[in-house]
């Protein structure tokens, strides 16, 4: 179940918001992990980014929320473009605002996608068939800095999602890979996989996607080291 808000805009469109926020992560004393504004920037604008394109919507616009100070305005957006360079959408227009009339001591970030896409774009039909992956690691805090590596990269994202192989993709939140694939899903099973299931994946450090048995192969050889088999209990239902 994706966290994208999608209403009907025109006969044939829909309009997508998705979002996702940051707080007491930055470069003021009292943050809970420290790390540069642009860090920030880019991790934020990477979920709701993320979930926008995982339901087939073309993004058309950022606006970004700074509560941290009018300092951190460029570095915030600066993280926000290298999303966007990453993904080859560097033209989008980023607006928002900074609340400077009375100083906070941690940082906060809002960041909010606009999108749109055709009606029903990318709402897969589930046929109780499907075979499951995790695609990257779920990663939290200070993890997220040192362990790049495991982070599923937004290259092999967006590629997933546009890969007819893949029935759908997932971004992973805060409540880990075994509630967003129940919730997902509709299912209670019980589940095995070689990553933490309960663990928080942070800024979407990797990702669900379901795709057909007989696909396997395809999906191993393009996910690569990212790749971990997600697998029901069909007994524990």
């Amino acid at each position: 179940m994706s966290n994208a808000v999608i209403v009907p805009l025109t006969a044939d469109q829909e309009l997508v918001i998705t979002a996702d926020n940051s707080g007491a992560i930055g470069e003021k004393s009292r943050d809970e992990v420290h790390t540069s504004n642009s860090v920030v920037g880019y991790s934020a604008l990477r979920v709701a980014m993320m979930e926008c394109l995982a339901v087939g919507a073309e993004p058309r616009t950022i606006v970004m929320q700074n509560f941290t100070g009018d300092n951190a305005w460029e570095d915030y957006k600066n993280g926000a473009e290298d999303v966007l360079k990453a993904l080859k959408l560097d033209m989008l227009p980023i607006t928002g605002s900074t609340e400077s009339n009375f100083a906070s001591l941690q940082s906060g970030l809002g960041v909010t996608v606009i999108g749109t896409r055709i009606e029903g774009n990318r709402d897969p039909e589930w046929t109780g068939e499907e075979a499951f992956a995790v695609i990257g690691a779920p990663l939290v805090g200070n993890e997220v800095l040192e362990k790049q590596d495991e982070v599923i990269p937004l290259a092999l994202f967006q590629q997933l999602c546009q890969m007819e192989e893949v029935k759908d993709v997932l971004p992973v939140g805060s409540k880990g890979v075994a509630v967003a694939w129940r919730k997902w899903t509709k299912r209670e099973n019980k589940l095995s996989c070689d990553v933490d299931l309960e663990k928080s994946a942070g800024p979407s450090t990797c990702v669900l996607i379901a795709f057909g048995n007989s696909n396997i192969e395809i999906i191993r050889e393009v996910t690569g080291v990212y790749f971990h088999m997600l697998v029901p209990d069909d007994n524990s239902c």
